[in-house]
């Protein structure tokens, strides 16, 4: 069996020792990371061999292509283990905004840092990047919707995980940092479609609340007083065996 990881910076082992990753170049800083990530010591209770797809930044959208990509191409296979852990909704492109532009790093930076969506879109025509300022003012203000993201993830979820299920794939699902549906109206709720059995903590709980119920801060990538509430927050090496360990109790019990 081969433990196959597909994420973000949560996956890909970010912020596992600050003070040595800060000095190393982009190449050592990434297998450094892997190194010290949930899915090496995962791999490591397991047994088996792993492959990291985890990187920094990372969409869900991102995450679903390469997922069925990888698997039409024979990489995934009846012989592995998926893990998915999902990331911020916010990172996905829109469809109704140009050029590929996507909203924020995560519902905390919107909330937190607007800033850096209103001013993310630069171009040589002035004109336009001033109405595109003022318009994603509007968005934020009048026009974003959680829903339209909670229907997108539903959607994920389930083409993933009817997919595998043809394909007879093992497989584990969770959230990161960010739950995949948040404030979901009845109205567009189709969870009586996911199946909830291999999802760890489903509509309960995501990874950082997780290890926030710990209350501890040497957990973290950033050891303050606002580990529980800052919006850029990585677990360090420690929190990254505390999420294996419990992934590994997770597997146990399926």
């Amino acid at each position: 069996m081969i433990l196959r990881a597909y994420g973000d910076s949560w996956t890909a082992g970010e912020g596992c020792d600050r003070k040595i990753e800060d000095n190393l170049t982009k190449e050592e800083k990434i297998k450094f990371q892997k190194e010290n990530s949930w899915v090496k010591f995962l791999s490591n209770k397991l047994n088996v061999d792993h492959v990291n797809n985890g990187i920094s930044g990372y969409s869900n959208l991102k995450m679903f292509n390469d997922i069925i990509s990888d698997l039409r191409n024979g990489l995934i296979t009846e012989n592995d283990l998926v893990i998915i852990m999902w990331s911020s909704s916010l990172r996905d492109t829109v469809p109704f905004l140009p050029n590929g532009e996507w909203v924020s790093w995560s519902v905390k930076h919107l909330i937190e840092e607007p800033h850096k969506f209103l001013n993310s879109y630069k171009s040589e025509d002035i004109n336009f990047d001033k109405f595109f300022t003022d318009f994603k003012q509007l968005y934020i203000s009048d026009i974003f919707n959680q829903n339209y993201y909670n229907i997108v993830n539903q959607n994920y979820i389930i083409f993933i995980q009817r997919m595998f299920q043809f394909y007879n794939i093992k497989y584990i699902m969770c959230d990161s940092f960010e739950s995949m549906l948040i404030n979901l109206h009845k109205k567009d709720d189709i969870t009586h479609l996911i199946d909830k059995t291999n999802y760890w903590g489903f509509g309960q709980q995501t990874f950082r609340d997780y290890l926030n119920k710990n209350k501890k801060t040497d957990i973290w990538e950033y050891q303050d007083d606002k580990y529980k509430s800052r919006a850029s927050q990585h677990p360090n090496k420690e929190g990254y065996e505390i999420i294996a360990e419990e992934l590994y109790k997770f597997i146990k019990t399926l």
